[in-house]
């Protein structure tokens, strides 16, 4: 085989041409401080890069995520204890009203102080985040969740737990709901709540209000049975008047011989030990239910502790008074124990966020 001067001349031109790329690559990444410039430069190495790349942008993504739920839980954190604190001063007050040597001015004067704590206490469980949207209302955060009506009180959030995604497979919540916190409390024994059926006639606008458990022992045998306050029809009264049948939710037989009962206007009505009244202009086929539970929400404690310094003279029914004392520190006192928990909850999730930060750093 011949090889020409013409070949071995242009062999020797693309073995200087292939140095001087060579060369120009090498200053190439002399100068920008980087191995691969091109994928073509090592394709293997390209892709690894790639992966790396998206893989920090995941992790910059999680420390975001990590900062945002580390602000929301300080937030809530720092909110329960204000609530902590009221709560204790509230307590101290009850304390002091079941002193014996306290005047009726003094109660008074308690209960004025107790309810301006009341009031500090809707804010403060109706708080909102920087952004706007409420600490306690589950995944209801544009909802506000307690809703003060008179002696009622509502929860107009939901269950739900907004959480954050802090790692791969790994969420932290960053927030918890008022009914687990503020709602569902253990009182210190059977109580109840009302609520109109929702089919009620609207134009009526008739309403039923709770008053308050009148025979603990009653009360106690009930539950857990419900109520349901039925209107009857005009014809079943003798004299064509508005009146209502009192039934067991459970088997539908009547309590305390209430059948075919005239209203009598606002009249409070009393039935397996709690009263409550039934107002408006209730038409037949109206209903309202009285559901007893076990549990009492700290806002309706408050109110019925406030109720009682006020209305309650211990000097005509003093083992009265000191019961409605005793069942509102029980309520008070587990209140406490529902936010300590859930401050407890929330330092563990600090050290969970803590750990994965340092995780991805």
């Amino acid at each position: 085989m011949r090889i020409s001067s013409l070949q071995i001349n242009q062999q020797g031109v693309n073995s200087m041409l292939d140095l001087s790329r060579q060369v120009a690559d090498t200053q190439k990444q002399i100068a920008s401080g980087t191995r691969i410039t091109n994928p073509s430069d090592d394709p293997v190495g390209a892709a690894r890069m790639i992966k790396i790349q998206q893989e920090l942008e995941v992790r910059d993504q999680y420390r975001r995520n990590i900062d945002g739920a580390e602000a929301a839980l300080a937030q809530e954190e720092t909110v329960l204890q204000q609530v902590l604190d009221v709560v204790q001063r509230i307590r101290e007050l009850a304390l002091q009203a079941s002193n014996g040597i306290q005047t009726v001015d003094d109660r008074r004067s308690i209960a004025t102080e107790i309810d301006a704590r009341f009031s500090e206490l809707v804010s403060l469980v109706n708080a909102r985040g920087p952004d706007g949207e409420y600490l306690f209302s589950g995944f209801q955060s544009n909802v506000q969740p307690f809703v003060v009506d008179g002696d009622n009180v509502e929860f107009q959030g939901d269950e739900g737990q907004r959480r954050v995604q802090v790692d791969n497979g790994q969420y932290v919540a960053l927030s918890d709901s008022g009914r687990g916190i503020f709602m569902d409390v253990a009182s210190a024994g059977p109580v109840f709540n009302v609520r109109p059926h929702p089919d009620n006639d609207p134009f009526a606008g008739a309403t039923i209000a709770k008053g308050a458990v009148v025979d603990r022992d009653a009360l106690g045998e009930f539950f857990p049975d419900d109520l349901v306050v039925e209107f009857r029809p005009l014809s079943e009264d003798p004299l064509g008047r508005p009146n209502f049948t009192v039934r067991r939710a459970s088997d539908n037989r009547v309590v305390d011989g209430l059948l075919n009962v005239p209203l009598d206007g606002n009249a409070t009505i009393e039935a397996a030990g709690m009263s409550f009244k039934v107002m408006g202009q209730p038409q037949p086929g109206d209903r309202f239910f009285v559901e007893t539970t076990d549990k009492q929400d700290m806002l309706t404690t408050i109110k019925q502790m406030t109720n009682g310094l006020v209305n309650m003279d211990p000097s005509v029914d003093p083992e009265a008074f000191q019961q409605m004392l005793d069942d509102s520190l029980t309520g008070l006192d587990n209140t406490m124990d529902s936010i300590l928990q859930v401050q407890a909850q929330i330092g563990a999730r600090f050290n969970t966020i803590e750990s994965t930060r340092n995780l991805h750093t």
